[in-house]
């Protein structure tokens, strides 16, 4: 139950955070991805069951939108890039009928201490891709809760 607010919660901050895009296919791939965390609760059709899939894929679509900017350095770049990778990958395990476990939480640690790193250092930058920012970080506090709750 808390895993789903947490991720309803950061798809409705992230499209209210459409705005200080710059870029329309920022403001595209942002509506889309918060659409698709928002539809994670959606037991309407069955729409719950696809939404990690769409998730995926609008990751892969925020992550490589990084690349067509000019004011966006090399670590910046290489951080959403593989940041997106990630959750494509993890968003996919999570519905794909995989034999093998794939171990999330070194990844998603990792991101938290990135996305620190490059707002901490780099603000300004980042601004124009806030609402990808704070949807990816609802869905990796999400994991970790779920993880940590299936500990106890």
């Amino acid at each position: 139950m808390v895993p789903s607010l947490i991720v309803v919660l950061a798809g409705f901050l992230g499209l209210f955070n459409v705005k200080k895009a710059r870029s329309q296919f920022n403001k595209l791939v942002t509506v889309l991805l918060g659409f698709s965390a928002i539809a994670t609760v959606v037991n309407y059709y069955e729409i719950s069951t696809y939404a990690p899939v769409a998730i995926g894929f609008f990751s892969l679509l925020a992550s490589f939108e990084s690349t067509s900017s000019f004011s966006m350095k090399r670590p910046q770049i290489i951080f959403f890039v593989l940041s997106g990778f990630g959750f494509f990958v993890f968003s996919l395990a999570s519905v794909l009928p995989l034999d093998v476990y794939i171990i999330d939480w070194p990844f998603l640690i990792l991101f938290f201490i990135g996305f620190g790193y490059h707002w901490y250092n780099h603000r300004k930058k980042l601004k124009s891709r806030i609402g990808v920012l704070i949807i990816w970080s609802g869905l990796a506090l999400s994991w970790l809760f779920s993880q940590a709750a299936s500990m106890f």
